[in-house]
Parts: C-alpha cells; structure tokens; sequence
C-alpha cells in the first residue's frame, strides 16, 4: 500500500473514530439530562432547627376541687353561682341555715371572752388599789378579833368596885327613868279624858245653839240675830275641842315608857351579870365569837399576802388551762359555722352545682365543682428512648384537633423518675403546663405536644432524605451545573423534616463551605445503607472546576 493510502486510511479511522466518540459523548449527556430531569433534588436553607420529642395525652386542670358543706342534715338557704361563673378566692358560693351553729358559736366566742379576762387578771401584777383593800380588810379582821378576845376577857374576869358601883348606879338611873316614863303616861292618859270631856261639852252646847237658830230661822233677820252668833260660837269651840283631843291623842306613845323598861331590864341584867359572873351560855357565845373572828383575821392575812404575792403558778396554770379550753371550744364552734357555707379556696371557674336552694344535701354528694382553667396541664407518656432527652423548663408546641390544629406554648413542668411498664414498654409521665392558655381550650381535649430538647437558630439545614449512611460516614449528593458530588457531612441537630449540616468535606479531604441555596439530590429514603463505593454515582470531582458555591 502506497504511503499516500496509508495517511489516507488513517484520517479516516481517526474521523471515524472521532464520530463515535463525539455520538458516545452525545448519548451520555442525553442519557445525563433524563436522568437528572427524572432525580428529585431541594435546596439547603438557613433558620431555626428544633429538635423534639412528641407524645399526646388529654388536658386537665390540676387545681380543681369538689367542695361540700361540713354541716349536715340542714337545709340550704342560698345558692351565689351556676355553672361557667368566675369566682375568686373567699367568695361564698353557698350558704346553709346555720342558726343553731351561729348561736353555738356566740356562746363560744363569750365563753373564750371571759376566759381571756379571767386569766389576764390572774396573771396581772396586783395594783397599789388592791393591796390597799386587802390591808383594810385584814386590819379591820383584827379589830375584831381584838374586841372579841376583849369581850371574853372581860366575862371570864371578877367585877371590880367600880364595875359593880356604876352597874348600880346605871340600874337606879334606869329605875328612875322608868318611873318617870310611867308617870307621864298616867298623866297624859288624865289629860285625854279632860280633853275628850271638853269635846262633850263642846257638842252640846252647839246642839243647843242649834236648836235656838232653827227656831229663829225663818225671819228675814235670823242671820243677824244672837241665835245665829251663839250657833257661830258654840261650832268655833265644838271644832276647837276636837282639834286639841284629836292632837293629844296622836301625840300619845308607849315608846318612851317601853324604851325606859328595856333599859331598866338592860341594867338589871348587867348587875346580876356583874354579881353572879357570866353564865356558861354566854361564855360559850364569846368564845365562839373570838374563834369566829380569828377565822376570818387568818384568811383576811392570807388573802393580803396572796394579793401581795401575786398569783401562784398554779393558780395560773388552772386559768391558762380555762382560756385553752375555752379556745378550743371556740376554734371549734367557729369551724362548724365556717362548715355552714361554701367558700372558694381560690381562683377559678364554676364547674358544676348539684344543689338547689330549700333541698338538704344528699350526704356524698360533691356540692360545688370548681376548677381554676387558668392553670391547665398536660400528662405525656414518653419511651425510655425518648426521656433522657426530656427535662423540666423545656419548651412545648401544642397542638388540638378541635382547634383547627393552632398551635399554643407550653412549658415542661416535671418529668418522672420512675418507669411504669405495660406490656415491655417502660413509659415516664412528662407533666406539661399550657402557658397563658386560650379560654377554648378545656379539660378533657386531646392535644399533641412537641418537646423542644434542643434548639439551634439559623442552623443550615438540610432535607432527611438528602442524607444517607455508608458505614458510620454520612453522605449527601450535591448537583453543580448537571452533576451529582457526593460530600461527607457532619451534623448537628435532627427533627422530623431537617438535619443541621455543621462541616463537609470531599473525597480527597478536602473542606467544602456548603451555602444556603445549594441544590442536593433527595435519596428514595431517608437512610441508605450505601453502595460500599464512595463516589458512585458522579465519581467525586472528576471533572475539574470548582465545588458549588465557588468553594
């Protein structure tokens, strides 16, 4: 073959080997944009990442409280509130007739009154008033014994000269009294019929001067006339004479002579007294009026060094024993009263009256249902792979089925450190608290809570299903200008939707700055055991230029 051929021969094999290549090369790139226009792709964003745990459970309120009247068998007089009212705390929501209880009560309240007083005065330091009193009456409890113990000296003692000179001299002098008393009664007994008989006289004479008028009385002058003066005269003296007899007669006493005998008797006795010693009645009377008044000196002594004392720790502990007693019985009164009426013990909503006004309670039955909706709560059931994450202060999402799915904060309040398994699963009770809640939202609801366990703002995020494992490396495919680079990425936090991309590198090691905005190929899962050859699908950065994002 001439050299000329050969040349020819072999353009033509590179032409032709040219054209297959350029077709081989049209082919991939074809097959390149089916299959890039088939794979799902989405891009990496920036905002706040959360991570969470869920559960669900019904809400209900913690305070809420069945509320009944301590008194029994009486009839309830008022009914204050009905279902849904607001109420606050110390309001009464229902009253009982407590007349008995209040009665009981009063009684009670001046009982524990008295007691106070009592022991207040016990316990008090005596006053300068009282010690002056106590004084008075011991001393004058002396002066008695003294004039006792005096007396009976004196009955047990002999008369003496003197003694018995005056004793006779006080009988003469009474015996004269009385003589003179006796006479002036025979005197004035004389003088009343002296005195009646001029009364007689008196009448007389005016019937005669009225006889002498009447004869006369008939004449023009009988007025003028001596018989009319006589009869004038004769009244004057008549009226005269019964005033003088009816004055003796009201003047007229026994006293002075019966006082003048007494006295005389007095001194007789005194004298036989004197002559023949005291008899043995009367000494026994003068002792026991000194024992008498030497009784009454000791305990008037005593009474002053008791107010001078003050008082006597026993004396005390009785009084504060009274005042306790007194107290409790008035605690006690009191608390059945209180028992008499229905009070809020806080803050909340009426949840339920099961009484009428005129019925007597049924025993048992819960009166009054109140409950405080501003404080509701939420029980979570957790796994155990679940609760580690879990601790009190973390933030909830709430969400309700009858709420149109809105969504309401909520704060972890508690978190059980015990188990409780059912059936080989071990749950913990998460107690959740709805914060500033929406008054649609009851006890009783379903609800859906999210526990926020961490929280990362303007994280990168990256969709789960653009993450897939190969052996403990995590991988995901970027696509620059048509082709798919597979990078290993570290992250952070994980949700149900997003990962946190914190650091990726190349096949070769090398850093790459992923950027919000970068596009990344969704897997047909969301984890991917691998091919065990890193780089399929793309071959890593064969094709020169730089990764996305100009990194």
């Amino acid at each position: 073959m001439s050299k000329r051929n050969l040349i020819i021969g072999i353009v033509a094999l590179v032409a032709l080997l040219g054209a297959g290549a350029f077709y081989f090369y049209q082919q991939q790139q074809t097959a390149a944009r089916a299959a890039a226009t088939a794979r799902q792709t989405a891009t990496l964003s920036r905002g706040d990442l959360a991570a969470t745990v869920s559960g669900g459970g019904n809400i209900y309120a913690p305070q809420q409280t069945n509320l009944n009247f301590g008194a029994s068998n009486v009839p309830v007089t008022q009914v204050n509130v009905q279902v849904g009212d607001k109420v606050k705390k110390g309001d009464t929501l229902a009253t009982v007739d407590a007349t008995a209880l209040q009665e009981t009560f009063e009684t009670a309240q001046a009982n524990l009154a008295s007691a106070q007083a009592s022991y207040d005065e016990i316990k008090a330091p005596p006053t300068a008033d009282e010690i002056a009193i106590a004084q008075a009456q011991a001393d004058a409890a002396q002066e008695n014994y003294n004039a006792a113990v005096a007396k009976l000296e004196a009955l047990k003692a002999p008369p003496t000269a003197l003694a018995l000179q005056t004793a006779r001299a006080q009988v003469a002098a009474a015996q004269a009294a009385y003589e003179s008393a006796l006479a002036q009664s025979k005197l004035r007994d004389q003088q009343t019929l002296v005195n009646r008989a001029a009364v007689t006289k008196a009448e007389v004479a005016l019937q005669a001067a009225q006889a002498a008028y009447n004869a006369v009385a008939w004449r023009e002058d009988a007025t003028s006339s001596s018989a009319a003066q006589t009869l004038q005269t004769a009244t004057i003296d008549y009226e005269t004479a019964k005033a003088n007899y009816a004055l003796q007669t009201a003047q007229m006493s026994d006293n002075a002579l019966k006082s003048a005998e007494a006295s005389l008797a007095s001194a007789r006795t005194n004298l036989d007294t004197l002559t023949k010693g005291a008899t043995a009645d009367a000494l026994a009377s003068a002792q026991a009026a000194v024992d008498s008044a030497q009784q009454s000196w000791v305990s008037a002594k005593k009474n002053l060094a008791d107010v001078q004392a003050g008082a006597t720790a026993q004396a005390l502990a009785q009084a504060n024993a009274t005042l306790q007693s007194a107290q409790a019985n008035f605690e006690t009164a009191k608390r059945n009263l209180d028992s008499a009426k229905i009070v809020a013990p806080f803050d909340g909503t009426i949840a339920a009256v099961n009484l009428v006004a005129g019925q007597i309670p049924a025993s048992g039955t819960n009166a009054i249902v109140l409950s405080n909706l501003d404080k509701l709560q939420l029980q979570l059931a957790l796994s155990e792979v679940d609760i580690a994450q879990v601790k009190p202060g973390q933030t909830v999402k709430l969400t309700f089925d009858a709420l149109d799915g809105r969504t309401y904060p909520g704060q972890v309040l508690s978190v059980s450190p015990v188990g409780a398994s059912s059936q080989g699963v071990v749950n913990y009770t998460v107690i959740v608290g709805v914060e500033k809640p929406d008054p649609a939202i009851l006890p009783g609801m379903s609800a859906a809570a999210e526990v926020v366990t961490a929280d990362q703002p303007n994280a990168l995020r990256a969709p789960n299903r653009a993450i897939r494992s190969q052996g403990n490396r995590k991988i995901m495919t970027l696509l620059f200008e048509g082709r798919e680079i597979p990078v290993i990425i570290t992250t952070g936090l994980t949700n149900a939707q997003y990962t946190e991309i914190t650091g990726a590198t190349a096949s070769d090691g090398s850093a790459i700055n992923l950027q919000e905005g970068d596009t990344v190929v969704l897997n047909a899962t969301t984890a991917n055991s691998g091919q065990g050859n890193f780089g399929g699908g793309g071959g890593g950065f064969i094709f020169g230029g730089p990764p996305p994002g100009g990194r």
